[in-house]
């Protein structure tokens, strides 16, 4: 049986799924943002439970301002916290970070 040889074409072999996607992507509407309850730490899945009693104890959000609005940062427990991590965004990454009370 003779060996066929297939030529590659990336766009022309791939076009299908593009577009595909692209229609599922119309159909499913805009982005919503969904807070992560998998981080990852030194190539190590962590998977995070809230406790509804620790939820109750944040008081303070930290917001910085990005190319698509506001981001979150996260939450803390105090102002004392807040103020920490602000001042740290702000000497190392040059970033100004907004902390709104809850």
């Amino acid at each position: 049986m003779p060996l066929r040889h297939r030529v590659w074409q990336p766009i022309r072999d791939l076009q299908s799924l593009t577009t595909r996607a692209q229609r599922t992507g119309k159909g499913m509407g805009p982005l919503v943002e969904v807070p992560a309850l998998v981080r990852i730490e030194d190539e190590h899945w962590i998977f995070e439970r809230i406790d509804q009693s620790t939820l109750n104890q944040l008081t303070h959000r930290l917001v910085v301002a990005g190319e698509h609005g506001e981001q979150t940062l996260g939450v803390t427990e105090n102002l004392h916290v807040a103020l920490e991590v602000a001042k740290r965004m702000a000497e190392l990454e040059q970033r100004v970070v907004m902390i709104q009370p809850l």
